[in-house]
């Protein structure tokens, strides 16, 4: 047999969007400000992103469900991420040391999201067969049978203990099956993978 329960949790969370938002947007006033203020050769390039910053700390606080949304927060990282290479790149020729560091980090977080972002309408699961169980974006992905203690799923919660007291839970969407039948088949599971424990390592 095999059960695909899926999980109510988002892979992404709105708050984990919205904070790299405001680190582009507190970064980009910062060091805006500061060419502005004190560097006279490229002064206006400093009002520009200082500008930038401000409206995007600005969509970033008022419209942020907007911002945020399938549709427009890829562009808005595109955004974010072409303006934090150019002054990444221009701070390297200037051999300007915390710009560089600063932006390189700001530019290698805001690739890392686009590409976790486009997963983040994708739904997680648990799987579990003859074999195990097969969690998501734990550390342990896998956990055999004979690692299990129980399982329960009553009132929309999945609840894996483990032998050596370890404790899973997650908040379940509607399951496409019974929950009484998938009940008994971990239950069975379980008591046919006790006999195979080692005794010194529970």
């Amino acid at each position: 047999m095999v059960y695909d329960l899926p999980l109510v949790e988002e892979k992404v969370k709105p708050h984990q969007v919205t904070t790299l938002h405001l680190i582009c947007a507190l970064a980009f006033i910062g060091t805006g400000a500061i060419i502005y203020r004190y560097n006279f050769v490229i002064t206006y390039w400093g009002l520009a992103l200082l500008l930038a910053g401000l409206l995007l700390l600005g969509a970033t606080v008022v419209k942020n469900k907007w911002l945020i949304s399938a549709k427009v927060n890829p562009t808005i990282r595109i955004i974010e991420l072409s303006i934090a290479l150019l002054v990444a790149i221009y701070s390297i020729t200037q051999q300007w040391k915390f710009p560089i560091g600063m932006f390189s980090v700001l530019s290698a977080a805001i690739m890392f999201s686009i590409y976790w972002e486009r997963k983040a309408a994708g739904t997680l699961y648990v799987h579990v067969d003859d074999e195990g169980l097969r969690l998501p974006v734990v550390r342990r992905r896998f956990i055999p049978w004979v690692e299990v203690d129980e399982v329960v799923l009553r009132f929309g919660t999945l609840t894996i203990n483990l032998v050596d007291n370890h404790l899973f839970q997650w908040n379940i969407n509607d399951p496409n099956f019974d929950n009484e039948i998938f009940e008994a088949f971990c239950i069975a599971k379980v008591e046919e993978n006790k006999s195979k424990r080692r005794n010194d390592e529970w």
